[in-house]
């Protein structure tokens, strides 16, 4: 996740100056400890040369034939998605939503899996949405939900199976990722209840209510309500659902907590949950697990495609 409040990198990135706790514009006073316990940029020292290498990779990605890039789910700029599917169609897609603390990112830097996933017959569609404070956490959440009925519509067009769609992301990316899977939004975009097959959030928020009294709400502006509302941990995903939770072994404990806290919800709810701590990776040094084969993270999501199949 990227903060903003600060001096800029050499990436393009924002990093916050160090302050004194303060009046929100969330109607909260920040807490120094939840600060220090939700400050993920502060926990990896070499983000820019991660995201550097991220970038890089993705780039390379621009000029493949088989690739539908920046294509219109709704009518906002920002409301545009990219479609890396292999030639001969897909069997599966994966939605897959980037991080930021819900005002940063942007999917042109995690099109780098999609050779990996093509190559096992799975279209990778990383999905932009609006960013905080331009637009509230309901807004983004409507984003994602937006984009995934316009996938369903569409699916077809470009080789993809609309019956067979899963979602993924990271941080703020896995908070989408898990509201996606609560079983209480389909029928309000006339989507069948099990549009989405399975679901993949990885180091996510899924409880809300914290970051109310963090530096985060600077940008967010929750109350309780929102935080109720918008948080996966309160939204459970339907029984059966295949669910693959994963987290960093190097994630602060505030993150690990939370994807333990969502894992155990949705066992409770009847999903099948996979917790998957991916040894040695962080909070964003995990991502490249996306498009390694070999990796726990990929092999557990790829068991989900084909056991939805």
């Amino acid at each position: 996740m990227q903060r903003t409040c600060g001096n800029k990198r050499r990436d393009g990135c924002t990093v916050r100056s160090r302050r004194q706790p303060k009046r929100t514009t969330g109607k909260s006073v920040s807490d120094p400890e939840l600060d220090a316990a939700y400050d993920i940029e502060a926990s990896v020292p070499d983000l820019p040369a991660i995201q550097a290498r991220y970038a890089e990779a993705s780039a390379a990605l621009t000029g493949l034939d088989s690739a539908a890039l920046d294509l219109a789910y709704g009518p906002d700029l920002r409301h545009r998605l990219d479609i890396l599917a292999p030639p001969e169609g897909a069997r599966a897609a994966i939605l897959y939503f980037h991080g930021g603390y819900w005002k940063g990112g942007a999917k042109e830097g995690r099109r780098f899996p999609g050779p990996a996933w093509n190559a096992r017959g799975v279209a990778w569609v990383p999905v932009e949405y609006r960013l905080a404070p331009a637009v509230t956490v309901d807004g983004i959440v409507d984003d994602a939900r937006r984009a995934v009925a316009w996938f369903h519509a569409h699916a077809a067009d470009y080789g993809c199976d609309p019956a067979a769609i899963h979602v993924a992301g990271n941080s703020a990316g896995g908070h989408l990722t898990g509201m996606l899977a609560a079983g209480d939004w389909q029928a309000e975009w006339s989507l069948p209840a099990d549009v989405i097959a399975s679901a993949a959030p990885v180091s996510g928020l899924f409880d809300l209510a914290p970051l109310r009294r963090t530096f985060a709400n600077d940008w967010l502006a929750l109350d309780a309500a929102d935080a109720q509302r918008n948080s996966p941990l309160h939204r459970p995903p339907r029984a059966g659902m295949p669910v693959v939770v994963a987290w960093g072994s190097k994630e602060p404990a505030a993150f690990r907590g939370q994807s333990e806290a969502y894992a155990a919800v949705c066992r409770q709810a009847g999903a099948a949950v996979t917790a998957v701590e991916c040894a040695g990776a962080d909070h964003f040094s995990i991502m490249a697990d996306w498009a390694d084969p070999a990796s726990a993270l990929f092999r557990a999501l790829e068991g989900s495609i084909d056991g939805a199949a």
